[in-house]
Parts: structure tokens; sequence; C-alpha cells
């Protein structure tokens, strides 16, 4: 459980772990910090994955006090006692390669790395990052954008139209309408050395009027496939709108080549929907969209269907009662 956050008195973060009772998972039975105290330092998100080659997973995180250049992308070695250690896991920091949202990936080019694709909200950019899994050192970096992007939110690499090409999903979070997006930056030949080319997807999300803090826009975006099959299938993206109150439906349109989709409210939620989760609770391999909604205190359950199944004026997404 990475921790903390950028509001006063909530800054001074850190990542735990939590125990769960083997025979009652409503329960837990402890809550390990494995992360040293940093001052004004807060935790997002983490994978755990094994960098040293020592057969024990590590957790890499990115943490952030809210300043442009001090993100850190950090790394915490498993000890032999795991959870039993005393002290803190031993951190290795690579560097202001991350600060907020990442992916971690492990692709065919890189023997022995992983490689993280990091969303920097605070520095405004976009950065490609190779990691020895041999001794968790840092291999390379690049940066894929630092001038378009804006305050990045949320990067993953996908494969939108299933012809094998791969693109980077990128969404910014922004206060202003005409500055908020969701883009493809496609995947060159020579990552490290060529340009990302960028084709947008989506823009001006319209943030819901707020008298305190202004809202932002859009929240994260996901590639889904509502039939669970990929083969021969464009992606449909599914947008938590976060600042808009809303939840969208990316469908596929138009040109493949160019990323071109239609952009269409499925719930006006009038909350905040920071983030959306998959499953396929039937079974009937047509995926099912959960929808929180953080101002009014609910969850929405939405089903996706087949659209020659439903009437005319029915999209794929039918609201579960």
């Amino acid at each position: 459980m990475p921790d903390g956050f950028l509001v006063p008195g909530k800054k001074d973060g850190g990542v735990y772990v939590v125990r769960m009772d083997s025979e009652d998972l409503t329960k837990t039975t402890d809550t390990v910090k494995i992360t040293a105290k940093k001052n004004n330092y807060f935790y997002h998100m983490g994978y755990w994955v094994d960098l040293n080659g020592d057969g024990r997973k590590d957790f890499i995180t990115a943490r952030s006090n809210a300043k442009k250049g001090h993100g850190e992308l950090v790394w915490l070695e498993h000890p032999e006692d795991g959870l039993d250690s005393t002290d803190s896991w031993t951190e290795h920091v690579l560097g202001n390669l991350a600060d907020v949202s990442f992916d971690l990936q492990v692709l065919p080019e890189y023997k022995d790395e992983v490689v993280v694709f990091s969303a920097h909200f605070f520095d405004e950019a976009i950065r490609m990052v190779r990691i020895s899994t041999v001794d968790g050192s840092l291999i390379d970096s690049k940066t894929i954008d630092d001038t378009n992007i804006l305050s990045a939110y949320n990067a993953s690499l996908v494969d939108l139209n299933n012809d094998g090409n791969r693109q980077l999903l990128v969404n910014n979070h922004e206060t202003k309408d005409k500055k908020t997006g969701i883009w493809a930056y496609e995947f060159p030949a020579d990552p490290m050395a060529d340009e990302w080319t960028r084709k947008t997807i989506a823009s001006d999300f319209h943030n819901a009027f707020s008298m305190t803090v202004p809202n932002m826009a859009p929240g994260f975006g996901y590639a889904v496939w509502p039939n669970g099959k990929h083969e021969g299938e464009r992606a449909h993206i599914l947008v938590a709108g976060d600042g808009d109150h809303a939840a969208h439906c990316l469908y596929p349109t138009g040109d493949a080549a160019n990323f071109e989709y239609e952009n269409e409210v499925f719930k006006n939620a009038g909350g905040t929907v920071g983030a959306l989760a998959f499953s396929d609770l039937n079974e009937d391999g047509w995926q099912e969209v959960w929808m929180p909604n953080y101002d009014n205190g609910y969850i929405m359950l939405f089903s996706m269907k087949n659209q020659a199944d439903q009437s005319a004026t029915e999209k794929i997404l039918a609201a579960i009662q």
C-alpha cells in the first residue's frame, strides 16, 4: 500500500504491506512499513519484481514531494527475512525518472531488463527507463515528450489496433478544458533513439465547476476489449473522467492508422470518477465496468453487451440495476 498525498498534513507517506488473516480475509493481522521516513514525500503505486536475481520480489515505486525535478524512481530490496525484518528495506534510488504514475513492462527487445514508462505529473514529461534485473541498476533512459504533454497523468503500453504495433496510451490531467486530452505515441523502430509520433485520440474534457479547488481531467484511460477477445479487433478505451464528473467510452471508428475514436459519456456521475475497474463476474466473456463515485459515495456496475442484442438506440454499455 503506497501512502500519502500532496495535501497539507498528508505528505509524509510510505509503503506498507498489510498481512491478511488466512482464515478471514476481512481481517488483517499486521501492517509493516517497508520504507524509511522521508519528509514531505508520498507514494502512489508500485510493482513487485525481482530486480537483483536473488529470487525474492522487490518493490519498485515512485515518490514525489509535489515539486518539479524532485520526483524519484526507487526500488526497495526484499531482505532475506522479508516482513520479519526489523529494519526498513534497502532503498535504491534510480533518479528523477518518475514521480506519480508509471507502467512496468518486460519487452522482447531487452533481455534481463524491465522497462518503465513514467508519466511525470510535476515534471510534465513522459519517459522510458530501462532497468537491469541482474543487479537493479539503471541502464538507460529516454525522454519521449517534455514539451506537449503538460501534466502527464498516466501511461500504459498497448496495441490498440491488434496489428502487432505498440503504442503508449497517455493522458494528461489539466484544469483548462482545451489543454486536456488522450494520445497514442507510436512505438518506433528504435525507441531510445527515434522520435515517438503522437496521435490525438480525444481532447477537450469539460471540468465540472468548483468553488474551491479547481477540478482536473481526464483521469485514467484503459484499453479494453469488451468481449474479452483481442484477435482482429481494435480496443475500446474506457476513461475515468475524474474532474469532469463522468465516465467515458471511446468507440473505435474511422481510420485505425490515425487512432480515430468517438468519445461518448456513458454516465454523468455528478461526482468525481477517479478510476475504473473491470471483471467478468458471470463468465459470459463480456466485460463489466465498475465505476466509483467519490463525492456521492457509491459504486455502479455496468455490463458490456453485443450491440446486435440490443435496440438500435442502445450502445455497448448498459447499467445493471
